[in-house]
């Protein structure tokens, strides 16, 4: 059964993630792009999970915040997006400069049930990583980012002073999957938040 522990963020309030009791996290893969603080906003016209239905009443909460890493395999192409020291796959779209993350892990909601099994909630990240000239051309806010296309700039990549990347931006979405034995619950819906994140220029990420 999958760890629900080592779900991205407590994006519903029936989940609960890990604390890394590793002094020092070693990325996965050659290449660190660096580790972003992420705040991340319901989109509502896109969210038909029921605020007050009490399950999901933290969709109310005006947002959050939550951080983590990106890596990659410079040979492979492999990616990994790393949070309180649990390492998740990703994947990377040089030319959308994007990576996608998705991961799903057993949860427990209290309106299926004390008895219910097999409930779920699946996790997917996609963000497009913007290097320090995009970032500057879109006035250093993902609003500013253009439909359907990136922001006039350099590419993000390595140089002589760490990665070039400063901001990521996208969307989450966590989508609530009822259990199959001895659930109330019976009816799928998905959380949709805007993320925002930012590079974080200190230990050395």
């Amino acid at each position: 059964m999958p760890d629900s522990r080592r779900l991205l963020l407590v994006a519903l309030p029936v989940v609960a993630i890990a604390i890394a009791c590793a002094s020092e996290t070693v990325y996965p893969g050659d290449l660190v792009i660096g580790r972003f603080d992420f705040h991340a906003q319901a989109n509502w016209d896109r969210t038909d999970c029921n605020p007050d239905a009490g399950d999901f009443t933290r969709l109310v909460d005006g947002g959050f915040e939550f951080s983590g890493t990106f890596s990659r395999d410079s040979v492979d192409g492999g990616g990994w997006f790393t949070i309180d020291g649990f390492s998740r796959k990703a994947t990377f779209d040089a030319p959308a400069q994007r990576y996608v993350t998705v991961h799903r892990a057993a949860a427990q909601v209290p309106s299926c049930g004390e008895n219910c099994e097999g409930a779920e909630i699946e996790e997917m990240m996609s963000v497009v990583l913007l290097s320090d000239s995009q970032d500057r051309a879109i006035g250093s806010r993902c609003a500013n980012l253009p439909d359907g296309g990136l922001p006039d700039g350099a590419v993000p990549g390595p140089t002589v002073n760490g990665y070039d990347a400063e901001r990521a931006c996208g969307e989450l979405r966590v989508t609530f999957l009822p259990g199959k034995e001895n659930c109330k619950c019976v009816t799928s819906c998905t959380a949709v938040y805007g993320v925002e994140g930012k590079r974080r220029f200190n230990g050395g990420n």
